[in-house]
């Protein structure tokens, strides 16, 4: 009896052996020989970023590569760094009070990382909101005539302001273009005719 016992006993040793020996060699064909003493391979692509925050601080960013990192009480968040198109279409008011109808288009991209994921729930509402606010304090500087004749200069102007209003949220504007402008007419007749003042 005791024999059977010592049998099986130095079976399930055997056994056990074998399949921690087979973990093992499966860890580190899988995650090599870092992944055997506790370390997760990390790869950033070429279009992001990660984020590494310890117990909700944050660490550091990881760049594009690949990175072997203790990942124990740590989170990760990517951000996606490619540019992003917006195109707009607003209204805005001229230096010289004409009412205007803009169509445009916007090319942004993160440059902060952090600063991106930090400042804000929704990205890409507040990149949107900021655009349309600065296309209108450009306009309040610019006489209707040079923003319809001169839209080289006009987007170059805006590209300026924009980069400075979407610092705060770690993005840049690559590019503006204005595609298209309106004129409803001067404020003033526009507010007379809603009145009923308008000439008949």
């Amino acid at each position: 009896m005791d024999q059977i016992l010592g049998s099986l006993l130095i079976s399930f040793l055997l056994i056990g052996t074998i399949v921690g020996a087979w973990v093992w060699i499966l860890v580190l064909f899988k995650k090599g020989i870092m992944g055997l003493i506790g370390y997760d391979r990390i790869s950033v692509r070429q279009f992001e970023s990660i984020l590494v925050y310890k117990s909700g601080d944050f660490e550091r960013t990881l760049s594009q590569g690949s990175h072997w990192i203790r990942a124990k009480n740590l989170q990760f968040v990517r951000i996606d760094t490619r540019p992003e198109v917006h195109r707009i279409s607003q209204s805005a008011i001229s230096f010289d009070h004409f009412s205007l109808n803009l169509l445009y288009v916007a090319r942004t991209q993160i440059i902060d990382a952090k600063a991106s994921f930090e400042s804000t729930q929704n990205l890409r509402d507040d990149v949107f909101v900021q655009l349309q606010s600065t296309v209108k304090n450009v306009c309040r500087l610019k006489p209707r005539v040079e923003i319809q004749l001169d839209q080289e200069t006009f987007g170059a102007s805006v590209k300026d302001a924009a980069n400075l209003a979407l610092r705060n949220f770690g993005c840049a504007c690559l590019t503006f273009e204005l595609l298209q402008t309106d004129s409803a007419g001067p404020v003033a007749d526009l507010s007379d005719k809603r009145m009923g003042f308008g000439p008949h």
